[in-house]
């Protein structure tokens, strides 16, 4: 029973964990698209001061109103890449070269194929004469030992 009550007592927990990470991750979207229009407004600006330049005959066109609007457009950007990257970062994701978002443990891209690195420090082998030489993998060329079934580097069958 209370093994039970343990588990129940995890699930509840988790579920909290998960609600408040969407708590979370919603606000920071709506602080994203929130931004987004800012970056409109500043647009629309710039489009107003190249139209009124227009109406005059010298067609002059202020470049320090535009840095102001360009700097501002360029710091949203920044906020909005910071902001996406805290969101990734609670929903556990990441970002493939191609665009699509992905769990963060992926080995491959589901959608272009791309391996992401990963780092698997392991301890050195020490070898006696009598230890048999490390075999490797026949599709990627990992190095794999005699009692691994699939290769760590690639998951390609290594035995049966």
């Amino acid at each position: 029973m209370s093994n039970f009550l343990n588990k129940l007592k995890q699930g509840v927990s988790d579920a909290g964990k998960k609600a408040q990470q969407t708590v979370e991750s919603t606000s920071l979207k709506f602080q994203v698209s929130t931004k987004e229009k800012d970056i409109e407004k500043n647009y629309t600006e710039i489009g107003r001061i190249v139209y009124r330049s227009l109406e005059t005959e010298s067609s002059f066109i202020p470049n320090e109103e535009f840095t102001k609007y360009r700097e501002a457009i360029l710091s949203l950007e920044q906020e909005i890449e910071d902001l996406n990257r805290k969101i990734q970062h609670l929903q556990n994701l990441k970002e493939c070269g191609c665009g699509k978002m992905l769990p963060a443990d992926a080995s491959y891209c589901p959608f272009c194929g791309q391996q992401f690195q990963t780092v698997v420090v392991q301890p050195a082998a020490v070898q006696s004469p009598h230890t048999e030489k490390a075999a490797f993998c026949p599709n990627c060329g990992e190095p794999a030992s005699s009692g691994d079934h699939f290769c760590r580097g690639c998951g390609f069958q290594l035995s049966e």
